[in-house]
């Protein structure tokens, strides 16, 4: 539902190389211009926040609203937008949303003028009259606008100085997760899986047995997944993974739906106090989470709800009612 700060960055990625577009195309290009503004992209007085969380600006880049209505193309007359293009971007997973826009603009905008051409054929057929189809439309619309509403009202509350105090509170002074170090073996059955144990207890190398018969992208090196945290480790390993004793091997195969594991763990560590900066994202989320119910409370005061049973007679005897 929220903008992540990769998301956040997309954007100002997408406006930044617009802006860098249209200065190239001016007459001059390459001489200081001192009456212009300091660029946006500047990183400022690092001593302070990069931007203020009291008063969000992020839309208020100079010029940007009309960078996004310029055209990428149009289809019968419809025109798609470098607007457009930016809002597929922002929805796109974080490791490719971070590629150079010049390397995913043809794609994308490629992909919108396909959709395009598809909402034409459709309304050519009247798809857009259905009733069902409206219904989604409008609920699809509806969503959008409520989830904007909720992100903005909690954003606005939220101040650098919040971030700090949870964070202080939460993490300053503590060790960081523990992890752990594993290595496994994958096998297509249980009797592969379990013959391997046996050697394995009779004194063979785990990385050797694991580069003869593992299955998986680690057997090249010797089952070695690394050291990583709970969360960062497939549930079902990462649950024997963190009972298991150190130096020790799994009694019993473990069955998952990539098939069968015997797991080692080398060892288990701590990781240091994570510093404020790669955990602002993390603590920002949990500070908007609990707000969604105050704001969502507060929204519904003094509005006029009625509820229907299935058999659509009003509840409570049809008496109005302010939230």
């Amino acid at each position: 539902m929220w903008e992540s700060s990769s998301a956040f960055r997309s954007r100002l990625l997408v406006a930044g190389l617009v802006v860098l577009a249209l200065v190239h195309a001016r007459p001059g290009f390459g001489q200081t211009d001192t009456n212009s503004p300091p660029s946006p992209f500047a990183p400022g007085d690092l001593s302070k926040p990069v931007f203020d969380t009291q008063t969000p600006v992020y839309d208020s880049v100079p010029g940007l609203g009309k960078a996004a209505n310029a055209l990428a193309a149009e289809v019968e007359g419809r025109p798609i937008t470098l607007g457009d293009v930016g809002d597929v971007i922002r929805g796109l997973p974080t490791s490719v949303a971070q590629l150079p826009f010049d390397s995913l603009y043809p794609g994308i905008r490629d992909q919108l003028i396909k959709q395009q051409a598809l909402v034409v054929r459709a309304q050519q057929q009247g798809f857009d009259e259905e009733p069902a189809v409206r219904r989604r439309v409008r609920a699809a619309a509806d969503r959008q606008l409520a989830e904007e509403y909720l992100q903005r009202e909690i954003s606005k509350g939220i101040t650098e100085a919040d971030l700090l105090d949870r964070y202080n509170r939460d993490i300053a002074g503590r060790p960081g997760p523990e992890e752990a170090h594993v290595r496994v073996i994958l096998t297509d059955t249980e009797k592969a899986a379990a013959d391997a144990i046996t050697e394995l207890r009779g004194g063979a190398d785990f990385a050797t047995v694991a580069r003869r018969v593992s299955k998986d992208t680690t057997a090249s090196s010797g089952g070695d997944l690394g050291f990583n945290t709970l969360d960062g480790m497939n549930p079902q390993v990462g649950a024997v993974a963190f009972v298991l004793p150190v130096g020790q091997i799994a009694p019993n195969p473990l069955h998952t739906a990539a098939g069968w594991f015997v797991i080692k763990v080398e060892e288990r560590r701590l990781q240091p106090t994570p510093s404020f900066v790669s955990v602002r994202e993390r603590l920002l989320q949990s500070l908007m989470r609990e707000r969604i119910e105050p704001v969502t409370t507060a929204a519904l005061k003094d509005m006029k709800v009625r509820k229907y049973d299935l058999s659509g007679s009003e509840e409570g005897g049809g008496k109005e009612k302010a939230q």
